[in-house]
């Protein structure tokens, strides 16, 4: 099995040229790797912290200095792409990558800044059990994750908490804004399914939290990912296997909020797809929803 062309082509995998590298080994877990070998999306969403968060980061000035001020990156997009194996548990996963800081006008035309990271993930091929696959050991790319993380003073009183210009930044490379209520359009080439189907209402708990003070992000693309199971029930959605996810967020869920996850299903080729929104029950307006998601299921 191999990265698909049409998940990977909806990811920027390339970085700009000449940005430093780091790698770093992806720990896999027993319940990481599917029964058929592929690595899961929620593992393989690590591979920016292993690569670049403690390889590069960890020791690197600049990001010492924007913590020194309060400011902290937050995730604002995550992209990640799975589908390469099959690979044993005991796989030695090996991540690499690079970061970028960067500019993007908001639609208000306000400048933010953001921390933008790739990564890619390789392992040898092999299986946990039973025969191996021909071209065993040999190392294969399992998966790749694009990340855009804003700049914000978080714990800063509101009117600072925007970071759009740092005196003593040097200039930074534009890049486009990807604004979250986008990613509600329907893909190139798919097909819409039906219409909007409405989920029940969710409570996010502690549990869902994480020390930002907020609903972590992997929360939001497993809560997607059983409701597509069972919108494409009829469909053998059981013996899928989800290789992409986008996210995007507005706004973050805190513990003890209620979310309804909108859901509408598509078909892309041979994928099956579904783009959501997590809205609070209470506003669910054009634009208002806490979080965006679309995520894709193959054979």
């Amino acid at each position: 099995m191999i990265l698909s062309p049409r998940a990977t082509g909806r990811i920027p995998l390339r970085p700009p040229a000449g940005l430093p590298r780091g790698e770093g080994p992806l720990l896999v877990r027993y319940e990481d790797v599917a029964q058929d070998g592929r690595l899961g999306l929620r593992p393989l969403s690590h591979a920016i912290g292993a690569a670049v968060w403690r390889a590069l980061l960890s020791g690197d000035a600049l990001a010492a200095r924007l913590t020194e001020e309060g400011i902290l990156p937050i995730l604002s997009r995550l992209l990640i792409v799975a589908g390469g194996g099959p690979i044993s548990v005991s796989a030695a996963c090996q991540a690499s990558g690079t970061f970028a800081l960067r500019r993007a006008l908001d639609p208000r035309g306000e400048a933010r800044l953001s921390v933008d990271m790739w990564a890619e993930v390789d392992a040898p091929m092999g299986r946990t059990w039973g025969p191996q696959p021909e071209r065993a050991g040999e190392r294969i790319p399992i998966g790749a994750v694009y990340g855009e993380h804003v700049l914000t003073r978080p714990f800063g009183p509101p009117e600072a908490r925007k970071v759009g210009q740092l005196p003593w930044l040097s200039p930074l490379a534009d890049r486009a804004w990807a604004e979250p209520a986008e990613l509600e359009a329907l893909p190139d080439e798919a097909q819409w399914l039906g219409t909007e189907q409405v989920g029940t209402e969710l409570v996010f708990g502690l549990g869902h939290t994480d020390s930002n003070q907020h609903v972590n992000s992997l929360a939001y693309p497993a809560l997607l990912e059983e409701a597509a199971l069972r919108t494409f029930a009829p469909h053998g959605a059981a013996v899928r296997f989800a290789d992409f996810v986008e996210l995007r967020f507005r706004k973050p869920f805190f513990a003890g909020e209620r979310c309804r996850l909108v859901l509408r299903p598509y078909a892309c080729g041979e994928a099956l797809g579904a783009v959501a929104r997590f809205v609070a029950p209470e506003d669910d307006r054009p634009g208002r929803a806490h979080a965006y998601a679309r995520l894709e299921l193959v054979a």
